[in-house]
């Protein structure tokens, strides 16, 4: 009974979302669909012609295949879109492998909307679970998924694609954290259902800061630490190649390090600019 009133909450909230952001939420399930998210991926990612992080032929196997491919729309105009993948029949979870917005639609919460969709579709499947890796250096991206969806993460995946051949990621090493949003748990309801708040952490000392843009590692005993991040990655690395390297070997170090060390990341702070780890053996 909880269950199924978990779920029927998590459908209303994805249908409030989407009018909050003025857009409609549908499945890519035609051929034509298939074609518009190839270019709209290839937009996003910036990927040169003929190149598009998944063609139309694949996103039409997996809506085919049973997969969650759905785009966000406002009129005929597609602002957001995501592919996800089902795990094992004996792991009732799924993998969300693409999810992007036009950058002109990203603070409309389009992607929010189009998430919660999601988190909705995959609760009336009978899953409670869903996984992606992201870029632990764009601090946007970790504000999203630990903030606004109240996911969690707590495995660091080293050059985990190898290079990727889009306008985004450069020739830099695609290290990942693994996220895992569980859509039921506490903080998952309090983001999605709720009113949007968490709890914050108070008292945190700083392990890995930012002085003049550059990456700065401190000492500290304290069991509650943050580990910061740029404030913009993507410009880093045009400006700056060198500098944007720079703060990919400190953050594999110093977050990746922790993660290993049994260390629990439980949230990002936007005010701090990183993220907030307890330290001891999970």
């Amino acid at each position: 009974m909880e269950r199924s009133k978990g779920t029927a909450d998590a459908r209303r909230s994805a249908q409030r979302a989407a009018a909050r952001a003025g857009v409609s939420v549908r499945a890519l399930g035609s051929t034509a669909d298939s074609f518009v998210c190839e270019r709209f991926l290839a937009e996003v990612w910036q990927t040169e012609p003929g190149a598009p992080p998944l063609a139309a032929d694949v996103i039409k196997a997996m809506a085919d295949a049973g997969a969650y491919v759905a785009g966000a729309f406002d009129g005929e105009q597609l602002l957001a879109a995501c592919v996800g993948l089902w795990g094992p029949p004996d792991h009732p979870e799924m993998h969300s492998h693409i999810a992007g917005v036009l950058t002109s639609a990203r603070r409309r919460d389009v992607g929010f909307a189009l998430k919660l969709d999601q988190r909705a579709h995959v609760l009336e499947h009978g899953a409670h679970e869903i996984t992606w890796t992201f870029d632990p250096l764009i601090a946007r991206n970790a504000h999203f998924n630990f903030r606004k969806l109240g996911g969690g993460a707590q495995q660091y995946l080293i050059d985990h694609y190898g290079q990727l051949p889009d306008g985004l990621n450069g020739a830099d090493p695609s290290d990942r954290l693994l996220l895992r949003w569980e859509l039921l748990g506490e903080r998952a309801r309090a983001a999605c259902d709720g009113d949007g708040r968490l709890s914050t952490t108070p008292d945190l000392a700083l392990l890995l800061g930012c002085d003049d843009e550059r990456p700065v590692s401190h000492t500290t005993d304290a069991q509650v630490v943050v580990v910061a991040v740029p404030s913009d990655i993507e410009a880093l690395r045009r400006q700056d190649p060198a500098l944007a390297a720079e703060w990919r070997t400190a953050l594999r170090e110093v977050l990746g390090g922790l993660l290993s060390a049994g260390a629990s990341l439980i949230d990002f702070d936007r005010t701090a600019g990183g993220y907030v780890l307890v330290r001891g053996e999970r």
